[in-house]
């Protein structure tokens, strides 16, 4: 992903952005066609409506529609002053999966061509996290988009799924097909799907 947006130039090879190499783009012309969510990323002391915005070009139909894609403007919105509701320092009056759709939000806001999400997700509950991820295949389908997670129904759904075992690729393909051939992702699936259903089965009793 460093390599992607040109933090820093590999040492060999290339990566490509539309078929042009990334080194042939003024960086900041590279960087605002990404939308990113790291996992170091913050919340500032400011407000909501800033924290999305992000100094950029964003319109207030633009922002609410990213909060609504993201699961955050129920939220925000129950708050007197909604989008002007003040964050505190590194959001700590908000919860963590409320931390996590702000910055997803902000990631959504100008509508990037490619979407980073960098375990953007590990905050949030299964059901919150399957419908942020349909609202972003239906409003923002055209964006290409890379995810980094360790939760397999983050990634179920993608087009082409990387297995990475200490810094190397160990399986690559559908969730199908690695569900086939790749023993280490079929056990990952096959202990998460267990703790899910464990914990279905402790919020029934």
């Amino acid at each position: 992903i460093n390599l992607l947006m040109r933090f820093y130039d590999p040492q060999e090879g290339h990566v490509f952005v539309d078929g042009k190499d990334v080194r042939a783009y003024q960086p900041d012309d590279l960087r605002r066609r990404f939308g990113v969510v790291f996992q170091n990323d913050v919340i500032f002391a400011d407000t909501i409506r800033e924290n999305v915005t992000f100094g950029r070009d964003v319109s207030d139909a633009m922002l609410r529609r990213a909060a609504k894609d993201a699961m955050a403007q129920g939220f925000i919105e129950g708050y007197e002053d909604a989008y002007d509701h003040e964050a505190a320092i590194h959001g700590a009056n908000f919860s963590g999966g409320q931390k996590q759709r702000l910055l997803i939000a902000r990631a959504l806001a100008a509508n990037p061509q490619i979407l980073i999400l960098d375990d953007s997700s590990s905050a949030l509950d299964y059901r919150t996290d399957a419908e942020l991820r349909r609202a972003i295949r239906e409003h923002h389908g055209n964006a290409t988009m890379v995810v980094i997670a360790q939760r397999v129904s983050s990634i179920r759904s993608l087009d082409e799924i990387l297995v990475l075992h200490e810094g190397k690729m160990i399986g690559r393909g559908t969730h199908e097909e690695l569900m086939k051939t790749c023993e280490t992702y079929r056990d990952i699936c096959r202990t998460q799907m267990r703790e899910e259903i464990g914990r279905a089965s402790c919020r029934e009793r």
